[in-house]
């Protein structure tokens, strides 16, 4: 290694310790006082990163958010993606089968992420909005594929709008996610899955020839 390489290597090293340290320190105290309540002061104070740092990396605490849900939401659409590619044979079981592979992992990171999709709006914070955007993005365009792959095996009516079906599918999920955040514990994961499966399965009864 070159004199000119070793400097800059050591500070791509310091700069992915002080991210690791601001992200390790929001995931704490979002998770004690949650997204609203925390603020990006007492990240820094918690990371021993200064606040222009914070700034300079991540924008904003929307930011930070967002750095913290990539990891959760990429593996949804590898699980996605892997039903896709030996989808069930019965559209119902294979939009539950990809519903599963939506399921959140980790609680709290969870009732974060669906909150911010609310605050996105209130806030109008461009991390926050990007969140969204690239949730319902990735999750509509598999319903799509899977639709339009069981048009093309005549397993799909043809007067059906595929567009139209992937977005039901998806503002269906949304709408369960988001009750059960707003439901702050009067409702388990587990029930709000099942009321969600059932619906679905209404809906999509009339799809098939």
């Amino acid at each position: 290694m070159s004199e000119v390489e070793a400097p800059e290597s050591r500070k791509r090293l310091s700069q992915q310790k002080r991210r690791d340290a601001v992200l390790a320190a929001a995931d704490k105290l979002f998770h004690k006082a949650g997204y609203e309540a925390a603020r990006i002061e007492d990240i820094a104070e918690e990371s021993g990163v200064s606040l222009g740092t914070i700034y300079n990396y991540f924008g904003s605490k929307g930011g930070i958010m967002e750095a913290l849900i990539a990891p959760m939401t990429q593996r949804m659409e590898a699980r996605g993606a892997a039903i896709l590619a030996r989808p069930p044979a019965r559209l119902m079981d294979a939009v539950g089968a990809l519903y599963e592979a939506y399921r959140f992992e980790d609680d709290w990171k969870s009732l974060q992420m669906l909150q911010a999709f609310d605050m996105a709006i209130s806030t109008r914070d461009t991390h926050l909005a990007h969140v969204h955007e690239d949730y319902e993005r990735f999750i509509t365009a598999q319903f799509r594929r899977l639709l339009e792959a069981f048009a093309a095996a005549g397993k799909l009516r043809p007067e059906l709008d595929i567009e139209d079906a992937a977005f039901l599918l998806y503002r269906l999920m949304l709408m369960h996610f988001l009750a059960y955040v707003q439901g702050r514990g009067r409702m388990t994961y587990e029930a709000m899955q099942v009321d969600m499966h059932r619906r679905m399965r209404a809906m999509v009864t009339g799809w098939s020839p």
